[in-house]
């Protein structure tokens, strides 16, 4: 029997070579996994934008032609001198190189306007409507300082252009032409310059670069710098305005390492001496002087300032002769410099201030602030009356949350600096005048401003404000709940039948002027209760609360984990993560589950209420920066989107596919924070540090990505090619197709996955190309192709042949001992 079973699989083994050879099969082992797919529409870009005032650093105005011009967001703004309220807004249909404008410099002679934006200058006649912008300055590195690098010469009408690439540029707009400076002994064109003051008919032009100032006498072709040496206090010269009727040329100067200004320097030309005032007293630190006019009559001198870290802002008012201050503006002032402050009214003086221009003809101040411009008639000290522009677009570019309202169809986006309300499906909702503003004052810490629709009710909880849209009353909720005490209101949500506001609050800045709690509140009984959950509240922070939608239990994501509270007792259950030090950042139900958004890796965990485990999201490694700030389930798309501190992602739970969207893709910040979904246009809105971003679902640029493999270079024999596909719309198709010089094979699959299992000894011997074709449900298609694959069958030929040559040998031996065995039986 043994003899038998030997001989049979030594048969076998034979028999199984000369099979391998021989097999005629040839055919495509395929997957299944088609899933829903929906034809995406390619036609319009992936996103919208709607920003708030761009601060507006850039201010020319024409008493004689009765215009203020500025930039808007995204654009140019026309503002009527008389009457602030009725403003104009040209964007990309003027033709401007930049719609994101730095710089604004008028020749009012000639009726032009110079427009600098970080990639060049262009100019405008605004005497000729339709305007139309032409470019004299492309494709060079100007300004990133914001300060004035064009200036007009109104003697010459020459254009100066300081630049932080290629120097000095001086254009004739006469001649159309840029006017040889060779002779101007300016600087080097490797000095990165900042800002420029010139006026030929006094023979002097300065420039403000950032190893000092740089002067230069055309007339005598002499130049001299003014630097720290000379008694500046640094070298980085942000601003220079030079006042010949005064003899004075003032200075901002900053320290470049820490951006602190060093205060109001002037430069006495007659000795060349140097006095700097800083208007501060310590420990503070001089305001950040961005820009400066001089009213020589009334000698007086006005400088703007923007926020800045321990320092005051807003406007100063001195003495042009003695340099001594008389008034400063109330809002943005503070214990650093004792002195007389100016309101303003009707409407106060903004405390964020950023450029300045005096009106000749009625000496009023024209400001431009972050929010809008302002015209302030002043009277020493403190008397001001006030005139103001709309704001353009949102009150602020911080719009860190949306809330839609089903019922009038608007968005509301809570701001930095107010409650703005836009219709979402009017033909010019992207416009910055259609934005309506509901809400005036200052929002969350850090930029994070949190809001909360009450659909039913008709009321939007913004930030520590209630507003009634019915009765368009505002309650600010200090008034009502101990708000006060919390530094930062991290979100706000409602119970599902809307009789319950549940506050997150959170101490900020390692607990210094705040606590951190969750505030429960029944508006409609009006009680409240709070919980602190801790002892040690100035260094909790309660991010996110949600409501189980099946029973009263309420899910508190905290910065040390999860926390399941009863709602009814009012009482807590249970904590998870504490030990594991969970940083929670927003909490989501999706499909029985609870979503946590974390801060560190694994960012994404879900969480069974049943079974109490936790697992990692399996795609959380995708997610390239660890913050997550929402995440918010479309049911109606079976989507998820992940809005997070690297950008916004997308994950189609059929396809299961996660989606990338972040600036190149048109995203304005990777910073985004919460959004809502607007079902009448399809269009999730998306709340961000740089403004809404409307974003197009249906929008698809993104080809399919593929995988092929094969065995090696050079295969024989049976092989598997293995080819996978992934989109985020949905594989189609993948087609293959075999060649070489005079044969092709071809094979289809709709999947998103297609092996072919090959015989290679029923081909010829020889090099083939293998061509993949993958195609999208957006049609779009991905090419991968393989060349010069080896199809060497000598290798099994030879093999088998040598398998032959030992097993035959060994068959015929054991034949030969079996009879001698047999024979002597």
């Amino acid at each position: 029997m043994k003899n038998k079973l030997t001989l049979t699989i030594l048969f076998l083994m034979l028999t199984s070579v000369l099979f391998i050879n021989s097999s005629t099969s040839n055919f495509a082992s395929i997957g299944t996994n088609i899933g829903d797919v929906t034809t995406l529409n390619v036609d319009t870009p992936e996103f919208d934008h709607i920003y708030g005032p761009p601060g507006h650093v850039a201010l020319a105005i024409s008493e004689e032609d009765n215009l203020i011009f500025t930039n808007a967001p995204e654009g140019l703004a026309l503002i009527q001198l008389d009457d602030l309220t009725n403003q104009t807004v040209y964007k990309d249909e003027i033709g401007l190189t930049d719609v994101q404008i730095q710089n604004i410099e008028i020749d009012k002679d000639l009726k032009l306007l110079y427009i600098g934006s970080i990639q060049g200058v262009d100019v405008v006649n605004y005497s000729i409507t339709p305007l139309s912008a032409t470019p004299i300055l492309t494709g060079v590195a100007t300004n990133f300082e914001l300060g004035d690098f064009i200036d007009v010469d109104p003697f010459t009408h020459y254009v100066w252009i300081v630049t932080q690439s290629h120097g000095l540029i001086v254009y004739d707009p006469i001649y159309d032409r840029q006017v040889d400076i060779s002779g101007y002994n300016a600087p080097a064109s490797s000095v990165k310059m900042l800002t420029v003051d010139v006026n030929s008919s006094e023979s002097f032009a300065f420039i403000g670069t950032s190893v000092g100032v740089f002067k230069i006498d055309i007339s005598e072709n002499s130049t001299r710098w003014y630097t720290s040496s000379d008694g500046l206090p640094n070298d980085y010269s942000r601003l220079v305005k030079y006042y010949p009727i005064l003899g004075k040329i003032f200075v901002a100067t900053f320290n470049e390492t820490t951006n602190i200004c060093d205060g109001i320097s002037v430069i006495f030309p007659d000795n060349d001496t140097i006095k700097t005032y800083n208007y501060t007293q310590a420990p503070y630190y001089s305001r950040s002087f961005l820009d400066l006019v001089c009213d020589t009559e009334e000698k007086l001198g006005f400088a703007v300032s923007p926020y800045s870290t321990n320092a005051e802002s807003g406007l100063l008012v001195f003495n042009t002769t003695s340099m001594e201050a008389v008034a400063k503006s109330y809002y943005g002032s503070g214990p650093g410099y004792p002195l007389t402050t100016v309101t303003g009214a009707p409407y106060p003086i903004e405390s964020l201030l950023a450029s300045i221009r005096l009106d000749s003809t009625t000496r009023k101040l024209i400001v431009g602030t972050v929010q809008r411009i302002q015209k302030i008639d002043y009277t020493a000290p403190s008397t001001a009356i006030t005139e103001q522009s709309q704001i353009l677009g949102l009150a602020h570019n911080m719009a860190t949350d949306v809330n839609y309202d089903p019922v009038d169809g608007y968005a509301y986006i809570s701001t930095l600096l107010g409650l703005d309300r836009i219709n979402t499906t009017a033909p010019d909702r992207l416009h910055p005048l259609s934005v309506e503003h509901l809400i005036s004052g200052i929002g969350g810490a850090g930029g994070d401003t949190a809001g909360e629709l009450l659909v039913n009710s008709r009321v939007m909880y913004h930030h520590r404000y209630r507003y009634d849209i019915v009765s368009t009353t505002i309650t600010n909720m200090e008034s009502i709940l101990p708000l006060g005490e919390y530094r930062y209101v991290a979100d706000i949500s409602s119970s599902y039948n809307e009789s319950l506001i549940y506050y997150s609050t959170a101490a900020q800045n390692a607990g210094v002027g705040g606590n951190g709690s969750m505030i429960i509140y029944n508006w409609e009984l009006g009680t409240y209760h709070v919980e602190n959950f801790t002892e040690e509240i100035t260094q909790l922070e309660v991010n996110s609360v949600l409501q189980d939608p099946d029973r009263d239990v309420l899910y508190v994501g905290t910065n040390t984990g999860l926390i399941i509270y009863n709602l009814t007792s009012l009482s807590e259950i249970k904590r998870f993560g504490d030990v594991e030090n969970w940083e929670i950042q927003s909490l989501e139900w999706i499909e029985g589950k609870l979503w946590l958004g974390m801060e560190p890796y694994p960012n994404i965990r879900i969480f069974d209420p049943v079974s109490e485990n936790t697992v990692a999201w399996d795609k959380a490694d995708q997610i390239t920066f660890p913050s997550i700030n929402q995440i918010f389930y479309l049911d109606s798309r079976n989507e998820t989107y992940i809005l997070a501190n690297s950008g916004l992602y997308v994950y189609n739970r059929t396809n299961q596919v996660l989606k990338t969207e972040t600036e190149a893709d048109g995203l304005s910040t990777f910073f985004v924070r919460r959004m809502d979904y607007v079902p009448t246009t399809d269009e999730p809105w998306i709340g961000s540090l740089q403004g809404i971003n409307i974003y197009n679902p249906n929008y698809d640029d993104k080809n399919p990505s593929v995988t092929v493999t094969f065995p090696s270079n050079i295969v024989s024999g049976l092989i598997d090619i293995d080819v996978s596909a992934e989109d985020f719309a949905g594989i189609k198709e993948i087609r293959v197709r075999m060649e070489n010089a005079s044969w092709n094979q071809e094979w289809v699959i709709s999947s998103n996955f297609l092996r072919i299992e090959l015989d290679t000894t029923l081909y010829e011997n020889g090099y083939y190309d293998f061509n993949v074709t993958v195609t999208d449900w957006n049609n779009l298609t991905t090419i991968d192709l393989t060349e010069d694959i080896l199809f060497n069958n000598v290798i099994v030929v030879e093999f088998n042949k040598i398998m032959l040559y030992v097993i035959f040998p060994v068959i015929i031996g054991i034949s030969i001992l079996l009879k001698r065995k047999r024979f002597k039986n």
